[in-house]
């Protein structure tokens, strides 16, 4: 059998806000095969302008020296299905590629050589071409609107029903926050289900609200004790509405069976996606929340990454009390890029299709789930991040989203990161957070101990 090694990424999922954190490993039996190959865009950024020259850097190394004279074949693919391939030959520094995009989107280029036992070396680099003028070709529903207007109409005539369940405090471990163990009453047969966790003897209408929503997969809600450890009221719901804190075999029997393909189950049908019910816990999660006694009516962030991201995009687009938005890496953007001959975001139920060959029903549904669409009624301040080579959230759907938000906004983008978050950005991005926490706080409001 013949070895491919490839610089991977790999992924670490940080389960309360649905992050995944990034390093490079080798897949070689010893983690250090003699040789490398590694490909850049040449300017620091990988932004380029449209028409503008864009090139790629490769290096082929053999115990970490140039390794000149072999040949390297490349595969670029690129929005507006633009796709170029060819080969080049290393050298004792840099071999370069070079190529451009006459429209605003991102280009990834896949540099390939094997030594002469038949060993596969890859990697991938990415960059962007105007990507702030990104925009989606197919336009929103008429009745977006409409229907989700109908949606959250429906939703409030239900009551919420709030069942909150104390959670020990020998599995809190910490005198000063309470946790409960709740359930919210919402549409579509599933409740909110997750953990609130706030300060003991918070007092009314004193304290922010911080809401984590979680990425893609099956798993428990966490509880955010650290989160309210910062004087904070503390919410982190799981996707699906699902017992929380049950043994690992349940969530993954939910994996394999009821939940098993749950990302593309029903999407030729707007009133049976998954991603409604989805997005209406979402909703439902701000109801309650700002129905605690103890919210100052002021301050309310949302965060996530991946699936986790797109959620908190909709919290955002859906709710113009939320205040502050961090979406890592956002999912469920731009379903429709596929068929444009754009990279498309997750979950991909147009992957692989034309305008041609998609079923004209999904074509007709997906707009209405598409967290980008979601972006444009945002009014808070929004944080976004994304990887220049992530395939599955790709930084064209993340850009989209983006470039739909008309409030104050920053995205972070980092040109050697596939689907995850380096841990700079995401530093950075909770230090804003609690920044922004901090700075709006209610006066004279006295800090947990």
């Amino acid at each position: 059998m013949k070895r491919v090694y490839c610089c991977i990424v790999v992924s670490v999922l940080v389960l309360f806000t649905g992050i995944s954190f990034a390093f490079c490993q080798n897949n070689s039996p010893n983690n250090k095969p003699p040789y490398q190959i590694r490909v850049r865009a040449e300017q620091e950024s990988a932004i380029y302008k449209k028409g503008e020259p864009v090139v790629f850097h490769v290096r082929l190394l053999e115990n970490d020296k140039p390794l000149a004279g072999k040949e390297i074949s490349y595969f670029i693919q690129g929005d507006g299905s633009f796709e170029k391939k060819g080969t080049i030959t290393s050298t004792d520094s840099v071999a370069t590629i070079e190529t451009s995009l006459n429209r605003a989107g991102f280009l990834k280029c896949t540099v390939q050589w094997k030594d002469a036992s038949g060993v596969q070396f890859s990697a991938v680099g990415g960059a962007g071409v105007d990507p702030l003028e990104i925009r989606a070709e197919t336009p929103e529903p008429e009745d977006f609107d409409a229907f989700w207007n109908a949606k959250k109409e429906e939703l409030a005539k239900l009551p919420m029903n709030p069942q909150l369940v104390p959670v020990p405090a020998e599995k809190v471990n910490n005198p000063a926050i309470q946790v409960f163990d709740i359930k919210v009453d919402c549409l579509g047969g599933k409740p909110v289900s997750g953990y609130l966790a706030k300060p003991v003897n918070a007092q009314p209408q004193s304290l922010p609200i911080v809401i984590s929503y979680h990425g893609a997969g099956v798993r428990s809600a966490n509880m955010p004790i650290s989160t309210a450890a910062h004087n904070v009221l503390a919410l982190d719901i799981n996707a699906h509405g699902i017992e929380n804190g049950q043994p690992a075999e349940f969530y993954t029997a939910l994996a394999n069976g009821e939940l098993k393909d749950y990302r593309i189950a029903n999407g030729n049908d707007r009133e049976k996606i998954y991603f409604v019910g989805m997005f209406l816990r979402v909703i439902r999660s701000l109801q309650f929340m700002k129905s605690l006694p103890e919210w100052d009516g002021k301050t309310i962030a949302v965060s996530g990454g991946s699936q986790g991201g797109g959620q908190a995009l909709v919290a955002a687009g859906s709710d113009s009390a939320v205040t502050f938005c961090v979406a890592h890496v956002p999912a469920i953007c731009y379903p429709t890029g596929d068929i444009e001959g754009n990279f498309g975001g997750w979950p991909g139920y147009l992957r692989g299709k034309t305008k041609e060959t998609a079923d004209p029903a999904v074509v007709k549904t997906v707009p209405y789930i598409d967290a980008a669409n979601f972006a444009r009624r945002i009014k808070a301040e929004s944080i976004l991040s994304t990887g220049f080579i992530d395939y599955t959230c790709s930084p064209t759907s993340v850009y989209v989203a983006y470039n739909n938000i008309t409030a104050p906004k920053q995205i972070f983008p980092t040109p050697e990161t596939a689907h995850a978050v380096p841990p700079k950005t995401y530093e950075i991005a909770q230090k804003l957070l609690w920044d922004y926490i901090e700075r709006n706080r209610v006066p004279n409001v006295p800090k947990t101990e």
